[in-house]
C-alpha cells in the first residue's frame, strides 16, 4: 500500500490542525473580586486591589472586576477562590498570588469569583508599622475594646481600632499572625487566658478573634448590660438605665458650639451610639484652655471616661479622638454649653458615675 499521498494529506492538514488546536485553547475566565474584609482595609487605608494584586494580575492577562462588599462576609480571615473544575487549568496562575487561598468547586464556568481576606490583603506594598486589630465575634458588646486596651497597658501594642465580627461565623479565639510574631501571640493568648495561635503566611498586622468560647472565661470583663447611658444634650442631663429603667439623672455640661460634630476643633459634641473604652484616673491631668490663665490642674476632675466615638458609630459618619466624661475643676459650667465637646461632670457624679459602669457600657448622645 502506496502510504505517500496519506502523508501528503497529514501534511497540508497539519497547519489546519495546529490552528484548530491554538483555537481551541480555553479563554482565561473573568476574575471577580470580592473584598471579605473591608473593615480592615478601611482602618488600613489600603486600596482593594492592592497595587501588587493589581499588578500580577494584569500581567498574567487576567481580566478582572470589583465586585461589591459582601457584608455577610467581613473579616473572612482566609481567602477563598470559587472556581469551575473546567477553568482548573488557570489556577497555578491564581495560586501564585492567592498561595494560602482555600479553593471551592463553583457552578458557572468563565468566571472565578475571589474572596480575598485578611491573609490575602496583609501584602500591600507600601510597608506599614505592624499592629494589632481585635474583633469581637461574640454577641457581648465591649471585649475588642477591652482587650485592645489591655494589651496596650500591658504589651505595649498600638491597636487598630477594634472592631465587631460576625459571631455566627467565628466560635473560637483565635490570634492570626506571621511566623516571626508567634512567640509574641503566644505570650498574648497565655495573658487572655484562653484561645489559640495560628500562623498564616504574608501576614503583617496580628488579628485577634475573640469567639464565644471567651464567655466562659472571667479573662476579659465586659461592662454588665444592664447599665446604660443616655446624654441628652438639650436638656443638659445624663439618664443612667438600669435594666432599661431610669435609676439616675446627672446634670452635665456639653460643647460650646450647637449641633453634631462635623470637625476637630468646632466645640460640639458628637451625637451617636457609642461605648466606654477605657476609664483613666485624670487627677494629675492639666489642660490650658487658651484663656491667659495657662494649664489648670484638675481640669478634668478624677475621672475621665473615654468614650469609642468610631465612623461607624457617629451620626456624622465621621471619627473622633479625645471624645470622654469627666469632672471638672469649674462647677459653674455644668449645665451650661462649656467644653471643648467632651462631657463635663460634677466631680462627685463622675466619682459615683465611675462605680456603676465599666468598659463596654453603651453610651447614646442625641440633642
Amino acid at each position: 500500500m502506496n502510504t505517500l499521498p496519506v502523508m501528503k494529506i497529514y501534511i497540508r492538514l497539519l497547519p489546519v490542525l495546529i490552528l484548530s488546536l491554538i483555537a481551541c485553547k480555553p479563554e482565561p475566565p473573568l476574575i471577580i473580586l470580592h473584598n471579605s474584609c473591608s473593615g480592615y482595609t478601611s482602618l488600613r487605608h489600603l486600596q482593594y486591589p492592592t497595587s501588587y494584586t493589581k499588578t500580577l494580575i494584569d500581567s498574567l492577562g487576567f481580566s478582572y472586576s470589583l465586585d461589591e462588599t459582601d457584608t455577610a462576609n467581613n473579616y473572612m480571615l482566609d481567602t477563598r477562590i470559587y472556581i469551575h473544575p473546567e477553568d482548573m487549568v488557570w489556577m497555578k496562575e491564581l495560586d501564585s498570588i492567592f498561595p494560602n487561598a482555600q479553593v471551592m468547586e463553583a457552578d458557572t464556568k468563565g468566571e472565578v469569583h475571589i474572596w480575598t481576606g485578611i491573609n490575602g490583603l496583609a501584602f500591600d506594598t507600601a510597608p506599614f508599622t505592624r499592629m494589632l486589630l481585635v474583633l469581637n465575634g461574640t454577641p457581648k458588646p465591649g471585649l475588642a475594646r477591652d482587650a485592645a486596651y489591655r494589651f496596650n497597658i500591658r504589651f505595649g501594642i498600638s491597636s487598630l481600632e477594634p472592631q465587631t465580627a460576625d459571631a455566627d461565623t467565628f466560635s473560637q479565639t483565635t490570634l492570626y499572625c506571621a511566623e516571626k510574631d508567634a512567640m509574641l501571640a503566644q505570650k498574648l493568648i497565655d495573658y487572655l487566658g484562653i484561645g489559640k495561635v495560628a500562623l498564616r503566611k504574608r501576614m503583617q498586622d496580628m488579628v485577634l478573634l475573640l469567639g464565644l468560647d471567651i464567655m466562659d472565661t472571667k479573662a476579659i470583663k465586659s461592662s454588665p448590660p444592664r447599665i446604660s447611658l443616655v446624654i441628652k444634650k438639650g436638656m443638659f442631663q445624663m439618664l443612667v438605665f438600669k435594666k432599661g429603667k431610669l435609676i439616675k439623672t446627672y446634670p452635665i455640661a456639653i460643647g460650646k458650639n450647637k449641633g453634631d460634630k462635623q470637625r476637630k476643633g468646632d466645640m460640639r459634641t458628637p451625637e451617636g451610639n457609642f461605648t466606654i473604652v477605657s476609664i483613666e484616673d485624670s487627677h494629675t491631668w492639666e489642660h490650658d484652655f487658651g484663656d491667659g490663665n495657662g494649664p489648670i490642674k484638675g481640669a478634668y476632675g478624677p475621672w475621665f471616661l473615654r468614650l469609642s466615638t468610631l465612623a461607624s458609630e457617629t451620626r456624622s459618619g465621621k471619627a473622633w479622638t479625645g471624645i470622654g466624661i469627666h469632672g471638672t475643676h469649674d462647677n459653674a459650667s455644668i449645665g451650661t454649653r462649656a467644653s471643648e465637646g467632651c462631657i463635663r461632670m460634677h466631680n462627685e457624679d463622675i466619682k459615683e458615675l465611675k462605680k456603676m459602669v465599666r468598659v463596654g457600657t453603651p453610651v447614646r448622645i442625641e440633642e
